[in-house]
């Protein structure tokens, strides 16, 4: 056998196999265009079985929530109470910061009680 003829020969399995492919593709496709009004009543049956289902879900969550909301501000309205009576025996102390009171100091006086730097320490 040839060159040309082993080419001819994989160029003709080569085409036969894409032609099969077009032909296998298209039979599924008619076989679903003739289940087609099948397939779309399944999904609106499925798809309305989840909607009630997810509904039903969130009513069930909406209802919790609400719950827990309601517990939580009854919680926090409790802690405020007691912090509001523990507060209420105990009296309130405010402490100001005073600021120092400067005098004048008289003429004559001593500046302060330290020694100055030119007495000798005493031994």
């Amino acid at each position: 056998m040839t060159i040309t003829d082993e080419i001819r020969k994989t160029v003709t399995t080569a085409s036969y196999a894409a032609a099969g492919t077009a032909d296998l593709a298209a039979e599924k496709l008619r076989e679903l265009r003739t289940h087609a009004p099948e397939l779309r009543e399944q999904a609106q049956s499925t798809f309305r079985v989840y909607a009630a289902k997810a509904k039903e879900t969130y009513d069930e969550l909406s209802e919790r929530g609400k719950g827990a909301v309601e517990t939580w501000r009854a919680e926090r309205a409790a802690a405020a109470r007691e912090e509001e009576e523990r507060d209420a025996g105990t009296p309130e102390v405010i402490v100001e910061r005073a600021e120092p009171e400067v005098t004048p100091l008289a003429k004559g006086a001593p500046k302060d009680d330290t020694k100055s730097d030119t007495e000798s320490p005493r031994a």
